[in-house]
C-alpha cells in the first residue's frame, strides 16, 4: 500500500483497511483528493428541502453540541445519504483550515469521492467510526481526527450522518461516545415527532397555508387558526355550537356561515386524543382594491420532478423581498407563478398588478408604467392618471415579456428600481413607491444583451433570483395534466375518455404552444368527441402536426424525454472510445470522475469491465 503510518499494519483496525482497499479498487491515489466535486446552490436548496425534517431536528442540537464545546477548535457536520453535507456548526478558524480539503457545506465525502473518511465509511460501515490522522486515505486529510454517526429515520431508513472533526492533535477518546450521543439525540427527536406527526403535521399546514382555515373539535371549540383566517374574520374566541352534529357523512361539499363568510367543511376524523375535528375552509371570493391574483400554488398540477423542483424554489423564494425572473416558452404558467408567489408572500394582502409589456404600444408604455400628469399629451385624463406602480405600491408589479420592453423605456424602468419612486410622465416631482417586481420572457436575456436589445444592469437588478419554468414537451405528467384539464370541462361526458392510442399521441407531440395548447386541444376535442373517447385521429387533426414528419417528430421528443437512455449512451460511447479509461472519458464527457462513477452507478453500468488509468 502507499499509504505510510505510524503504526503498524496489524494496529489498524479492520474496518479502515478494508476501507482502504475499496479506495484503491476504485483507482484513487492518496496523494491526490477529488475537490471539485460539490453541489451547485440549488443542488445544495434542494438537499435541504429533501431532507428538512433532519435539519428542523438536527440544528438545535448541533448548536447546543457546539456551544459546549466551544474554543475546542472543532467543526459538527450533517451529511445526507449520498454523502454530501449539508450543514455545518463550528470554530470559524477551524472552518477556514477545513475548507482547504473541501470540508464544507455542498462537498460529497463519500469514499468514492473523498477516500477512507469518518463520513463515507459510517456510511458504508453503517456504524459510528473514528478515522484518525493517517488513518485517511488521503494525504491531505491527515490533520484530521473525525468519528461520524449513522442517523436512521424512525422507519429505519438512513437519514443522514453525523460528523465531528478536528485537529489530529486534539485527538480524545471522548469524540466518538460524544458523536454517538448527540446521533442518539436527534434520533429521539425525530421519533418523538412522529408519535405526534398528525397533529404537528396539521399546524405546519395552518402555519403555511395561503387559504384561511379553522380547526374545530367536537364541541365546536376553535382548536386552531392559520394566519389567512385571522385576516379575513379576526380571532374567534367563542365555541361555534353543534358543527360536527350538523355534518352529513354523504355530502362532501358542506357550506356553513361564521360572520357572513361561507366556508366548506372537511371532516377529518378522529385524532390522537379520539375527537372529531373538522377543517373549514373559506369558500374564494372576488378579490378587490387591486388584488388582481387568482390563483395560488395549490393550483399548480405537476407530479413532475423538474417542475416540483421549480415549485420548491419558487415557495422558498416568495417570502425573500427580492426582484424574480421567470423564463420559459409561451404557455407554461410564468403569470401563475407569480400570481402563486405573491400570494403567500409578505405582501400578500396587498395588490398584484400585471402588465404585459409588449401588449401596450411603446409610446404609451412608459405612462402605463409610472402615470401621467393632467395635459402631459394630447389624450390624456384631465385629472391625469396613476400608473401601474403607483397601482402596486405595497404590493406585487408583474412585467410580463420584460424582453420586448423597448430600450427607453428599460432605463426609465431601471432608474425607478434604483431610486424606488416614480415621475409621471409630464410631471416634476417624484413619488415613493415600495414594490416587489416579478418579470417574465420567453426570451433568452443573454442574448437579447449580446445583440444589444437588452440592457445588462436592469437584467441584473431583475434577476435577483432566476426561475426557470420547464416546457410541456420535456414534462413526466403530461398524462395528469390532461387528466385535469378533461375534468374541469363544462361539457365533458362522463363517458369522455382518452383512448390509448391518444394518450401515446399526447406523449409524443411536441406541443409548442404548452400547456395552453394542451388545454385547447383537449377543450375542442372532449365536444367533438359528442360523448364518445378521444380518439388519436381526432387529436392529429387538432394539432399542426403535418408541418414535421412522424420520425422528425418522435426523434424530436425523444431526446429530451428519454435523457436517461442518452446520458447512458453518451457515457457507454466515451468508455469505447477510450477503451475503458475512466479518466479520459470524464474529460471527453467534461465532467468530473467522480461524478462519472456516480452516473454509472447511478445507471447500473458495470465497473468491472473499466479502468481508472
Amino acid at each position: 500500500m502507499s499509504i505510510n503510518i505510524s503504526a503498524d499494519e496489524g494496529t489498524v483496525p479492520a474496518f479502515i483497511q478494508e476501507s482502504w482497499k475499496r479506495c484503491h479498487s476504485k483507482g484513487l491515489q492518496p496523494s491526490t483528493m477529488d475537490k471539485e466535486d460539490m453541489l451547485g446552490a440549488f443542488e445544495l436548496a434542494e438537499y435541504h428541502d429533501q431532507y428538512a425534517e433532519l435539519l428542523y431536528h438536527s440544528s438545535p442540537i448541533l448548536e447546543e453540541v457546539h456551544s459546549s464545546i466551544n474554543g475546542l477548535e472543532s467543526i459538527l457536520l450533517l451529511a445526507a445519504p449520498e454523502g454530501y453535507i449539508i450543514e455545518t456548526v463550528g470554530d470559524p478558524a477551524f472552518i477556514r483550515h477545513a475548507d482547504n480539503v473541501s470540508l464544507r457545506k455542498g462537498a460529497n465525502w463519500l469514499e468514492e469521492s473523498k477516500g477512507t473518511n469518518a463520513i463515507g465509511t459510517a456510511i458504508v460501515e453503517k456504524k459510528t467510526v473514528l478515522i484518525h490522522g493517517n488513518q485517511h486515505f488521503h494525504q491531505d486529510n491527515h490533520f484530521l481526527t473525525c468519528a461520524a454517526s449513522p442517523i436512521y429515520h424512525p422507519d429505519g431508513h438512513l437519514l443522514g450522518v453525523l460528523n465531528l472533526s478536528s485537529h489530529q492533535q486534539n485527538y480524545h477518546p471522548f469524540s466518538i461516545s460524544l458523536v454517538q450521543r448527540v446521533a442518539d439525540s436527534i434520533k429521539q427527536a425525530l421519533l418523538l415527532s412522529h408519535t405526534q406527526k398528525r397533529e404537528k403535521n396539521l399546524y405546519f399546514i395552518y402555519d403555511q397555508y395561503p387559504d384561511p382555515l379553522i380547526t374545530l373539535d367536537k364541541e365546536g371549540k376553535v382548536t386552531n387558526i392559520n394566519i389567512a383566517a385571522s385576516k379575513v374574520i379576526g380571532t374567534l374566541k367563542k365555541p361555534i355550537p353543534n358543527i360536527i352534529s350538523r355534518l352529513d357523512p354523504l355530502v362532501l361539499e358542506q357550506k356553513i356561515s361564521i360572520k357572513d363568510q361561507e366556508y366548506t367543511v372537511q371532516t377529518l376524523g378522529k385524532n390522537i386524543e379520539n375527537q372529531s375535528s373538522v377543517i373549514l375552509r373559506l369558500k374564494k371570493q372576488e378579490l378587490n382594491d387591486g388584488l388582481t391574483n387568482r390563483y395560488q400554488f395549490t393550483d399548480i398540477i405537476s407530479n413532475d420532478p423538474q417542475m416540483n423542483q421549480t415549485i420548491s424554489i419558487a415557495k422558498r423564494a416568495a417570502t425573500l423581498d427580492i426582484s424574480l425572473l421567470i423564463t420559459g416558452e409561451s404557455g407554461t404558467g410564468k403569470e401563475l407563478f407569480a400570481q402563486s408567489i405573491h400570494g403567500v408572500s409578505l405582501r400578500s394582502d396587498k395588490p398584484f398588478i400585471a402588465i404585459n409589456c409588449s401588449a401596450i404600444p411603446e409610446n404609451l408604455l412608459e405612462s402605463e408604467l409610472f402615470g401621467y400628469e393632467k395635459g402631459a399629451f394630447t389624450g390624456a385624463k384631465s385629472g391625469g392618471h396613476k400608473g401601474k406602480f403607483e397601482a402596486a405600491d405595497g404590493g406585487t408589479l408583474f412585467l410580463d415579456e420584460i424582453g420586448d420592453m423597448p430600450l427607453p423605456a428599460q432605463a426609465t424602468l431601471l432608474r425607478v428600481l434604483q431610486e424606488r419612486c416614480v415621475t409621471r410622465v409630464g410631471a416634476h416631482d417624484s413619488i415613493p413607491i415600495d414594490v416587489r417586481v416579478i418579470a417574465a420572457t420567453n426570451k433568452d436575456l443573454q442574448k437579447e444583451i449580446e445583440a444589444g436589445e437588452f440592457r445588462a444592469d436592469l437584467f441584473f437588478r431583475l434577476c435577483g433570483l432566476s426561475l426557470k419554468l420547464p416546457n410541456l414537451r420535456s414534462r413526466k405528467d403530461l398524462l395528469l395534466l390532461a387528466e385535469y384539464i378533461l375534468e374541469g370541462l363544462a361539457y365533458k361526458s362522463e363517458h369522455t375518455e382518452l383512448t390509448h392510442e391518444a394518450n401515446t399521441f399526447i406523449l409524443e407531440y411536441s406541443w409548442p404552444g404548452n400547456f395552453r395548447e394542451l388545454q385547447n386541444v383537449l377543450g375542442q376535442a372532449a365536444f367533438l368527441a359528442d360523448n364518445g373517447p378521444i380518439t388519436r385521429d381526432l387529436l392529429e387533426a387538432l394539432c399542426p402536426v403535418s408541418s414535421i414528419t412522424l420520425e422528425e417528430k418522435a426523434n424530436a421528443d425523444r431526446e429530451p424525454r428519454n435523457f436517461r437512455e442518452q446520458e447512458t449512451k453518451l457515457i457507454r460511447n466515451a468508455l469505447e472510445r477510450t477503451n475503458g479509461n475512466i479518466s479520459n472519458a470524464a474529460k471527453q464527457l467534461d465532467i468530473g470522475r467522480n461524478t462519472l462513477y456516480r452516473k454509472m452507478k447511478k445507471y447500473g453500468m458495470n465497473f468491472q469491465k473499466v479502468r481508472d488509468s
